[in-house]
């Protein structure tokens, strides 16, 4: 069948050769029309880059059906925005509970209202304290004219801090050495500035602060202004990491390839790749999210590898003997199909993306292979031309490489089967580490300590003890149904198995206010540190403590509109993606059994959805990986115009990937949203080199007539330089990426060069001895059946 579909194709295929020439005689006589043609294509499509607009709010990553988004939207829509900025107070050597600490508290609260987009300020200093006094409930800050307080009122203001369950491990530490002040944010929509703006405020803020409380530290955290260090982080990586990758490549090209005018070239391509496809997407109208990041990289990879295979073959012929022209002719002429099929590949292998759950990983692919495209559109076209008219000397250099090639095909040819046998069992064994890896995203571990917010995280996971949120919206299902006793009842007890479970640290939840307001209106008496008893009651309590509250300290952040329901926000300590999952299953089905008075529910939560979408992404990835792969084997197999050899690049594609993530799970062992990726954007570029091999095997198989090991001698010889030099400078510059302070990139670089440098090997060591074996027994088969057909023909 693919024989019949590959000669279906035959007569297209001679029209593309004699188009083919044609464009080649063209560009080998005008190269500077071609030149000039390139370079204005190139800045009028770059010109769009301009019109690019970058966010970096953690929303961005879900899509609009996205369920968990949802949820959390309705219960911001019912109590407030998780957009805040968190101020850490540490005291370590001493104690926050000192008049100096506590006026700069209280300076750090009044300071909070000031935010830009400031909407409520939670701190130790406005803490809403209620006690009795005589026949009447007081409700004051406790923490009132700090500068004047007596060594009496901070031993009383410290027992009452911590004493108070409500606010222990939620506002200050068990120990009394760290405290939070909240500063919860409106930030308008549209406005990517906002969130920076109201960090940035806050960082100017305390900034003569620190120099007046100089023995005590102030680190800035929270959900806004860890966007803001997100975008700082791409940020860094783009002007730090692409401009040591372009050096990589420089050192790597001139120490491999010897000729300057070759890298100047590839250089040019490179750069205009990488400005094409942002010039692309910015006409486009694209907003970019932090995943655009990674691309520069990426698109500048395949650059290097479509115009190395191109140089690799030039030098060769000039060092046979061929004229300049006639080695461009020969060169686009062996390489033209080739670098066309890997475009195809690698885009269809990168387009996969678009399983992923995550709009920035859907929008990353497609850039990815936009940049596919235009480095292939380069290299066919730019790269050459320059090639015709830059000079060219000391012809002879970079024949060391061939000779090594030519070695290594001899030992092969000698050493089949033996080799052949030990590459298998290589494979088995580390891919049989696999199953060993565990699914699970760390963002709080996603900076370094260059990052002011991940130090802030590790102090609040150090003092505070919790550092994960999860909110949980606890309906009654009735107007005014919060106030009955059965109802809060049933709160407090999920609340009281919450506080058993060993990975939590604080339960923050109404029945904490009503229970010390009971007290309260029965004259502080600890016994009477209860629930009330009956609707009426709970409803008089709630509506008195509100009415003594100080403008925007109301519990709109805690019960809704119509009193129907509450909020519960339960405090975890340091965890992963998974665990969250899993505590947030056995909660929804512990109120399912024993609450028969709340509506059950599941928890939301910035750290819950993104819990969520790591586990869903590496599913869907998965399946985006196995029709990349059959798309991948039906292009090979009807360009290869051989099932065979299809099937043969399927084994060799796999390999690497089984190495690498068994590997992974002797290195890590952590697969998270960015590890679940790399499957993806890797195996359309590990195509790349089994498409190279296969298609000089096939040229010298098929169409040269060479046996089996001629024809690995003259794929070794042609392709085996150009794979040994791509991989090392793509393996050395996706290495580069682990130097970033930004922990996903670091991954993505890791895991990238590390299946890089394993593709290469199988295609070294694995791909020929299997080659080798397959065809030499066909083409036993096919001699004996010529004979046998002779023997019969003069009988």
């Amino acid at each position: 069948m693919t024989d019949r579909l590959g000669d279906s194709l035959g007569s297209l295929r001679v029209g593309l050769e004699i188009s083919t020439q044609a464009y080649v005689e063209g560009l080998i006589c005008h190269p500077w029309r071609v030149i000039s043609l390139a370079v204005a294509i190139i800045v009028l499509v770059t010109i769009g880059a301009a019109k690019l607009s970058v966010t970096n709010d953690f929303r961005a990553y879900f899509g609009p059906n996205n369920p968990e988004l949802a949820d959390l939207n309705h219960f911001e829509e019912t109590y407030e925005r998780q957009q805040n900025v968190v101020i850490v107070v540490l005291a370590p050597q001493t104690t926050i509970f000192t008049r100096d600490a506590l006026q700069l508290i209280a300076e750090l609260t009044k300071m909070g209202w000031q935010v830009p987009y400031s909407r409520r300020v939670t701190s130790l200093a406005n803490y809403q304290h209620t006690r009795a006094q005589e026949h009447e409930l007081v409700v004051t800050s406790l923490v009132t004219e700090p500068a004047g307080l007596s060594g009496a009122d901070i031993a009383r203001i410290k027992a009452i801090a911590l004493a108070e369950p409500g606010i222990v491990n939620r506002l200050v530490s068990a120990a009394g050495q760290a405290t939070l002040v909240t500063v919860a944010l409106s930030l308008p929509a549209g406005n990517p500035r906002a969130n920076a703006r109201a960090v940035q405020y806050v960082e100017a803020a305390i900034k003569p602060l620190q120099e007046r409380f100089s023995d005590i530290e102030m680190i800035i955290s929270g959900t806004t202004a860890t966007d803001v260090a997100l975008g700082q982080a791409v940020q860094r990586d783009i002007e730090t990491l692409v401009g040591l990758s372009y050096l990589v490549i420089v050192l790597g090209l001139l120490v491999l390839l010897r000729h300057v005018g070759g890298v100047v070239a590839t250089l040019v391509v490179i750069t205009s790749s990488i400005a094409m496809t942002m010039g692309i997407f910015g006409w486009l109208g694209a907003t970019l999210e932090p995943t655009a990041g990674f691309v520069p990289s990426i698109v500048m990879t395949i650059a290097v590898a479509d115009s190395v295979h191109l140089l690799s073959t030039f030098y060769y012929e000039l060092r046979s003997g061929k004229t300049k022209s006639d080695a461009v002719r020969e060169s686009l002429r062996v390489n033209a199909n080739p670098i066309a099929l890997t475009s195809i590949t690698t885009a269809i292998g990168v387009l996969m993306l678009n399983f992923s759950d995550s709009p920035p990983y859907n929008e990353l692919g497609n850039m990815i292979a936009v940049g596919v495209c235009a480095a292939w559109l380069l290299s066919m076209s730019l790269l050459p031309a320059l090639i015709v008219v830059l000079p060219v000397k000391h012809v002879t250099r970079g024949k060391a490489l061939e000779l090594w090639m030519s070695a290594l095909a001899e030992w092969l040819i000698g050493q089949r089967l033996r080799v052949l046998v030990t590459m298998t069992a290589v494979v088995l064994i580390i891919a049989s580490f696999i199953p060993d890896n565990r699914i699970g995203e760390q963002w709080h571990e996603y900076f370094d300590d260059t990052f002011s917010v991940q130090r802030a995280i590790d102090k609040t996971a150090q003092y505070m003890g919790g550092l994960h949120l999860i909110h949980y919206d606890l309906r009654s299902g009735k107007e005014d149904g919060l106030h009955a006793p059965e109802y809060l009842r049933d709160v407090e007890a999920f609340a009281l198995w919450l506080e058993q479970q060993p990975e939590v640290a604080n339960v923050d939840r109404l029945t904490q206010l009503l229970a010390r307001l009971h007290m309260n209106m029965h004259a502080d008496d600890v016994n009477a540190r209860v629930l009330p008893d009956n609707r009426e009651l709970a409803a008089q309590l709630l509506l008195l403590y509100e009415l003594s509250l100080p403008l925007g300290m109301g519990l709109e952040n805690t019960v809704d509109m119509r009193r129907s329901a509450s909020r519960m926000t339960v405090s975890l300590k340091r965890t992963d993606s998974e665990q969250l999952i899993a505590f947030d299953q056995r909660a929804a089905a512990w109120l399912s059994t024993n609450a028969q008075h709340i509506t059950p529910t599941h928890g939301t939560g910035i750290d819950l959805i993104f819990a969520h979408i790591n586990h869903r992404n590496i599913v869907s990835l998965l399946g985006g990986m196995v029709l990349a792969l059959v798309l991948i084997s039906i292009v090979l197999v009807i360009a290869l115009r051989s099932f065979k050899l299809g099937m043969l690049s399927l084994v060799t594609n796999l390999a690497p990937a089984g190495l690498a993530y068994g590997t992974w799970a002797m290195i890590s062992g952590r697969i998270d949203l960015s590890a679940s990726v790399v499957i993806c954007m890797s195996i359309g570029i590990v195509v790349d080199d089994t498409v190279h091999f296969l298609s000089k095997y096939r040229r010298a198989r098929y169409e040269a007539g060479k046996n089996s090991a001629d024809a690995l001698r003259y794929t070794f010889h042609t392709v085996g330089v150009a794979l040994t030099i791509t991989t090392c400078i793509l393996v050395a510059g996706f290495a580069v990426l682990t130097a970033s302070h930004f922990q996903p990139t670091v991954t993505t670089g890791a895991l990238m060069a590390i299946t890089l440098a394993f593709a290469l090997v199988v295609d070294f060591l694995f791909l020929p001895p299997l080659l080798l074996t397959v065809d030499s027994g066909r083409a036993r088969m096919e001699n004996t059946r010529g004979a046998s057909q002779a023997a019969l023909e003069k009988s």
